[in-house]
C-alpha cells in the first residue's frame, strides 16, 4: 500500500498561494510558519498561516474528493507548523 502525506495532495508550503499578497513576489519563505486556521467551502479547504518570513499567509486548494477534504481538515490543525502537517499522512 503507498502512503500518501499532506504533500502529495496540497504540495509544499512554499508553492501555496497565498491570496494575502496583492503583487507576485515569487515563492513566499514559509519557514516558521504556523497553521492558524483551517476551514472549508464546499471543495475547497483554506489554510491561513503566521510567523513566517514571509508573514501572514492565506491558501485555498480545490480537493473534490470529500473523504481526502476530510482526512486533511483532520490533520491541518492550528498550532501546527506547516511543514509539520504537509509531512503528516493522511
Amino acid at each position: 500500500m503507498i502512503t500518501r502525506t499532506v504533500r502529495d495532495v496540497i504540495g509544499d508550503p512554499e508553492f501555496w498561494p497565498n491570496f494575502m499578497q496583492s503583487e507576485l513576489q515569487g515563492p513566499p519563505d514559509m519557514r516558521g510558519a504556523m497553521i492558524t486556521d483551517v476551514f472549508v467551502s464546499g471543495d475547497q479547504i483554506a489554510i491561513q498561516t503566521k510567523g513566517a518570513d514571509c508573514g501572514q499567509t492565506f491558501s485555498m486548494f480545490v480537493v473534490e474528493d470529500g473523504e481526502l477534504r476530510d482526512r486533511l481538515t483532520r490533520v491541518l490543525r492550528p498550532a501546527l507548523s506547516a511543514y509539520e502537517a504537509v509531512a503528516a499522512e493522511i
